[in-house]
């Protein structure tokens, strides 16, 4: 009985370590599409007046930035891909342009993807998104 208890059990971990290692990779995979829409995005904003909103989220990013986002401390972290597709909201909803609608739509389907991750990933985003409004109303004083 003892052997068959055991068996189980490590088939149990061996199950959750898969769905967590494909949690993490799902994290990387946004990341990497949020990355993809800001490089399309670039060459037509100027990040320039995006920087009190750039400076909010790479205060969230170790050892790099959010416009270079590496190190997989990063590119699976849920706050980071959060505060990616925050910013790339932000840039959007602030951009004076009609010519974004595409991408728009992409990053509503990829905020979407985020909230499945995890129950805390809605919250998270909203709680990041009014802390990021008052930083940079507080910068702009």
């Amino acid at each position: 009985m003892s052997n068959i208890n055991k068996h189980l059990a490590r088939t149990l971990e061996q199950q959750h370590k898969r769905s967590v290692r494909g949690l993490f990779l799902k994290i990387e995979d946004l990341n990497n599409e949020c990355t993809q829409l800001r490089k399309r995005l670039e060459p037509h904003i100027d990040l320039k007046v995006y920087k009190k909103p750039i400076d909010y989220v790479n205060q969230f990013v170790s050892h790099t930035t959010i416009l270079n986002l590496k190190f997989i401390t990063n590119t699976q972290n849920l706050e980071v891909v959060v505060l990616h597709a925050l910013l790339l909201s932000y840039i959007l909803e602030n951009t004076q342009s009609h010519a974004f609608e595409y991408e728009d739509k992409l990053l509503q389907g990829y905020i979407q993807e985020i909230f499945t991750l995890n129950d805390h990933a809605k919250r998270l985003f909203m709680n990041h998104r009014e802390k990021m409004l008052t930083y940079v109303q507080g910068q702009a004083t």
